[in-house]
């Protein structure tokens, strides 16, 4: 399988990882394991389990399969590209931000903000999750996107840029509870 498909299909998981994910909220399910992480009720498999704890879990496994999945992806850019080459610095972006997506997962759960939390640290959370979320698909795109392409990346000129695309970030991460 060549390398940009094998990262379309990455991409497209972590698509239904998180349309799993706005269904374990859809439901009211984040709770469903409990208060346990990575454990589920504190088991690793959950016997017998409820309706909401099988969302939950299926949420939580899916989740592990596209960090593997990522893994794989970067390993295997470092191997298909030379250093410097936009696919391999994507990749890299996508492993640390899906790294930081399972580190909120888990905060989630551990800071009980997952059911009838209707705290503002609550909302602050969910939308720095939302937001790690939208910039690791937009890493996933790029780095299958970039790995069409065999030439090495240039670092672009400096200019107003990165400062928008900063400001830009801030105001949605700012913004986002409001909506």
């Amino acid at each position: 399988m060549p390398f940009p498909v094998f990262a379309w299909g990455v991409l497209g998981v972590n698509l239904f990882v998180i349309l799993w994910g706005a269904l374990v909220r859809a439901t009211g399910s984040g709770a469903g394991c409990g208060r346990h992480w990575p454990l589920c009720n504190g088991q690793v498999l959950p016997q017998s389990p409820a309706t909401n704890t099988l969302i939950e879990f299926t949420h939580r496994a899916t989740s592990g399969v596209a960090l593997l999945l990522v893994i794989a992806l970067w390993w295997w850019s470092r191997r298909a590209f030379p250093a410097g080459h936009r696919a391999r610095r994507a990749a890299l972006w996508s492993l640390g931000l899906i790294v930081v997506e399972a580190l909120i997962g888990a905060g989630l759960v551990l800071f009980e903000l997952v059911e009838n939390d209707d705290s503002l640290f609550r909302v602050a959370y969910l939308s720095g999750h939302l937001l790690n979320t939208f910039v690791l698909l937009g890493a996933l795109a790029l780095t299958a996107w970039w790995a069409r392409d065999t030439a090495p990346w240039r670092e672009p000129a400096r200019g107003a840029a990165p400062w928008l695309l900063g400001a830009g970030l801030a105001g949605l991460l700012l913004t986002a509870p409001m909506s």
